[in-house]
């Protein structure tokens, strides 16, 4: 449609999402898989209908929280590619405008222009913020030493609020936020998830799927002595294969946790086993 090639631009399609293998703790995962479940194509529609039909908002919310290398943005790319729907993602950064009354005309344009792509789309799309820590956070009494850019964020706030409230598709936000959460926004997010490290048999599986080539064993050693994140364990593994490239060989083991030393920068978030420090 028109419309699509228009606001190209804004949307991934969900056919251009690579699959990607994630694992998470299992409390993530019931929930993960829960969400997933209910934003398919055979059974939104008809949720939608039936808190339509006793009285309750039909749009779905959902916040994905945690530090950073938790997976969240893949999670949602996930879901999308698994839902069969497009990501049109906001630019919270982009939406900032030097003059006064832009940047709320900017956030009140992604709304209207995702309402159209949902009215033109056969399959619902999803409205995706990502990294949006700033915007969720609690507004300011416009006291602060910049006061007027307080002021904009506060108005741009109090439009995504109202616009929440009126969702009728679908909006999934990651944030790294996890403290000074402004409850005016929680109330409106129906599905909440937070994202943590991986335990250690959690761990282990991604060393495993990121290094091919070593032992359940390695892995596991690998995933008792360092508290990374999924994230951080794909570092570990790129850097591994770009020094295979340049040297024809890939690293060993100890080269390995020599890597993990310097993902750290310092020893601090070393964990060893049998030990204390």
């Amino acid at each position: 449609s028109d419309l699509r090639r228009v606001d190209n631009r804004f949307l991934k399609s969900h056919e251009a999402i690579k699959e990607k293998s994630l694992f998470f703790n299992t409390s993530e995962q019931e929930q993960i898989e829960r969400l997933t479940s209910l934003l398919s194509k055979e059974n939104l529609p008809s949720i939608q209908q039936r808190l339509e039909e006793q009285g309750m908002r039909k749009g779905f919310a959902c916040l994905f929280y945690g530090g950073p290398g938790t997976g969240k943005t893949e999670t949602v790319l996930q879901i999308a590619r698994q839902t069969g729907r497009d990501l049109m993602q906001v630019d919270i950064a982009g939406m900032r405008d030097k003059f006064v009354g832009e940047s709320e005309k900017n956030i009140k344009e992604v709304f209207s222009r995702y309402r159209k792509l949902c009215q033109n789309s056969e399959v619902m799309p999803i409205l995706f913020f990502n990294e949006a820590d700033g915007i969720f956070g609690k507004r300011s009494n416009c006291s602060g030493s910049n006061p007027s850019v307080e002021k904009m964020d506060n108005a741009m706030q109090n439009i995504i609020l109202q616009e929440m409230e009126d969702l009728e598709g679908i909006l999934i936000a990651t944030t790294n936020l996890t403290n000074n959460f402004d409850t005016a926004f929680e109330r409106r997010f129906i599905f909440k998830i937070e994202f943590h490290k991986p335990d250690t048999d959690v761990k282990t599986k991604i060393w495993c799927s990121m290094l091919k080539d070593i032992s359940a064993d390695d892995a596991h050693q690998l995933a008792s002595h360092f508290d990374f994140s999924g994230g951080q364990i794909e570092n570990i593994a790129r850097k591994r294969t770009v020094d295979y490239i340049l040297s024809g060989k890939y690293a060993s083991l100890d080269e390995i946790e020599g890597y993990c030393r310097a993902e750290l920068l310092t020893g601090r978030e070393r964990r060893s086993i049998g030990f204390t420090r």
